[in-house]
């Protein structure tokens, strides 16, 4: 799936095939259309990655090397298992101070849609793409912000709350 594929999926979604709601202009300064679905696009990678993420999901693991007061990689989310190392900040301090560099396995963040020229196929597999396209659509159904926690419990993203104990 391209880019303006996964753009006309979201529209399909939402009902904006004719791209009224959302036309195709647009900036990063003043994002309407295109660009704001990129960007709820966008947020739907993140919250989907970090969910995934929380369930130890290992088509997000990857391997890189770390260097004492060095940074993180920019799409890190989690290490998988325990690291001998501090993080602060997206700086890693090694609690054995060394000159030589680390191994490391972490879980990421999948790339960002906006990461892809509009017909580069996205690295997505078919679930990935389906469940981003829904939290994007829910995103851009919900323009005012309001609470979308029913939208996100039908697709199974809810917080479970903790029975009241009387």
């Amino acid at each position: 799936m391209t880019r303006k594929q996964i753009i006309a999926m979201v529209r399909k979604l939402i009902a904006d095939e004719q791209a009224t709601g959302y036309t195709e202009g647009g900036n990063l300064e003043q994002p309407e259309g295109t660009q704001e679905l990129e960007n709820y696009l966008n947020r739907a990678v993140d919250e989907y990655s970090k969910r995934q993420a929380e369930n130890g999901d290992i088509r997000l693991m990857k391997e890189a090397e770390i260097s004492d007061g060095g940074n993180l990689p920019e799409d890190y989310l989690r290490f998988c298992g325990a690291m001998p190392v501090k993080v602060i900040v997206k700086k890693v301090k090694f609690y054995v101070p060394s000159t030589s560099p680390m191994a490391i396995r972490y879980l990421s963040r999948l790339d960002y849609v906006t990461d892809y020229g509009e017909n580069d196929t996205l690295p997505y597999e078919t679930d990935q793409q389906i469940a981003i396209s829904a939290l994007a659509a829910i995103y851009a159904l919900n323009k005012q912000e309001l609470p979308i926690s029913q939208h996100l419990m039908l697709m199974g993203y809810g917080v479970n709350e903790p029975a009241s104990q009387e």
